[in-house]
């Protein structure tokens, strides 16, 4: 083996670029199970997989710029306001666990999952807004391989 070949293959393993995960949803029902598709394209090196999870949390965020500030706090604020929060704390599910998930291979997991009571939908309004975020990842030995989180509107 070449030292390039040894070297990408270091950089997979530690960057969690030997697979690509990616998540699909099927329903937006806030209130009724959500199926979850997780699928994984295994590249060129045979991963053992501890375990393969989503996560799923809600964020609430807000965003008033500057000029829509009233005028006694724009003196306080050059940017405008940014407030992030967290209103779905994150919930895990295991899909799978302890598998070998052979090179160059696709592989799919499928669950249906059911929010807590309390659960609130998504929405969009002119300075705030709360989204649902899920991410997938396959736990394996170094950076886990993952799909980042993704956005779904649950109403």
């Amino acid at each position: 083996m070449g030292i390039i070949k040894k070297i990408k293959n270091a950089m997979r393993q530690f960057s969690g670029g030997n697979a690509k995960v990616s998540i699909s949803i099927d329903g937006n029902a806030i209130k009724d199970s959500i199926k979850v598709r997780v699928k994984a394209d295994i590249k060129e090196k045979t991963l053992a997989a501890k375990k393969i999870y989503l996560w799923v949390k809600s964020t609430e965020q807000i965003n008033i710029p500057k000029d829509a500030l009233p005028l006694n706090l724009t003196e306080h604020s050059s940017l405008g306001i940014k407030l992030s929060n967290d209103m779905y704390p994150k919930e895990e599910f295991i899909l799978a666990e302890n598998q070998t998930l052979k090179k160059e291979q696709s592989y799919t997991w499928d669950i249906d999952i059911s929010l807590k009571e309390g659960a609130i939908s998504s929405y969009k309004g002119m300075f705030a807004s709360h989204e649902w975020l899920f991410y997938a990842g396959i736990e394996v030995k170094g950076n886990d391989p993952d799909s980042g989180w993704q956005k779904f509107d649950l109403f």
